[in-house]
């Protein structure tokens, strides 16, 4: 599908990029299995309810830091969450694009910071000399495993669509929300601006 409208060239392309994920072991994985060149990932204490809201944890690492260790040569940086704002800036420096699903406003303050596109736990792209992330009133997600595994999956089309040049993204204050109550699972809304 995807795979057979964009160049091989193109897919060999995203090894030149460089994404900072905040929180979402999925997205990571879906972006280290694209071929991305670098991911820096930054994790957190994880809790047992952690560990039932998100799919990609297994209840063994409950109670552990959240942290990636490599079992072969790849190309994972992991660090874990820290409240200083200055070694958050630093971790994600050089990175092209920053997705977070959790800690939403200290990733986009970085993002901003740093002038790249940042993307939330919803299907949207904010880009630097668009539409801001704090601009912008998101709106309420449902957690469960099914649609955060559908969020996780069209956000990664997302970031080959805007990497590649292949088709443009969802850009904010456009936005898709996966909703499993809609006759097809995901909607288009148009996020309202902050009063």
């Amino acid at each position: 599908m995807f795979w057979q409208f964009i160049d091989q060239r193109d897919v060999e392309y995203l090894g030149k990029f460089s994404i900072g994920v905040v929180g979402s072991r999925m997205i990571m994985e879906l972006l280290w299995r694209m071929g991305v060149g670098c991911i820096r990932y930054i994790g957190e204490f994880v809790t047992p309810n952690d560990v039932r809201m998100d799919v990609t944890l297994r209840k063994l690492e409950s109670n552990d830091y959240d942290v990636v260790h490599p079992v072969d040569e790849t190309n994972i940086v992991s660090y874990p969450f820290t409240e200083d704002y200055g070694e958050m800036r630093r971790q994600l420096r050089g990175v092209d694009l920053i997705i977070a699903h959790r800690h939403l406003k200290a990733s986009a303050k970085v993002a901003d910071d740093l002038g790249v596109p940042f993307m939330p736990n919803i299907i949207t792209t904010f880009l630097p000399d668009g539409v801001s992330f704090f601009e912008v009133e998101l709106p309420k997600i449902e957690l469960d495993p099914l649609s955060y595994s559908l969020t996780c999956s069209i956000q990664a089309c997302e970031v080959l669509r805007l990497l590649t040049g292949y088709e443009t993204p969802v850009i904010a204050p456009k936005a898709l929300i996966v909703d499993l109550r809609e006759k097809n699972y995901v909607k288009f809304v148009e996020l309202k601006a902050n009063d």
